[in-house]
């Protein structure tokens, strides 16, 4: 029990990780960046899902939705990392669930052994 919480809960780190740094990187080369950061989210729930099965998957799903709707807020200094009227942070929000989503879908005999 303790082994499978651990990893559940390495799938929510994985998921603040992978929402934190592609939240930050994903203008940094229009569309460069976004796309390497929303193929590390489908690279990462997949591997979450093959990991830990759903729960993990969803633990992971739940780290990267807090901390992209933590960083969509505007910052203290009037900062903003995901315009709310740019073209790339809706895709980067919207195309991130979908990436989300896809592993979640997947057949689970995929990640059978």
């Amino acid at each position: 029990m303790l082994a499978r919480s651990g990893r559940i809960a390495s799938c929510l780190l994985l998921g603040i990780a992978v929402g934190a740094v592609g939240t930050v990187m994903h203008r940094s080369t229009p569309p460069w960046g976004l796309a390497l950061g929303l193929a590390v989210v489908l690279a990462a729930g997949v591997f979450a899902r093959a990991w830990e099965g759903w729960s993990g998957s969803l633990a992971f799903a739940a780290g990267w939705v807090g901390t992209v709707l933590a960083l969509w807020q505007v910052g203290p200094g009037g900062d903003i990392l995901v315009p709310a009227l740019g073209g790339w942070g809706n895709v980067w929000i919207l195309g991130g669930v979908v990436a989300l989503g896809l592993p979640l879908m997947a057949p689970s005999r995929w990640f059978e052994d």
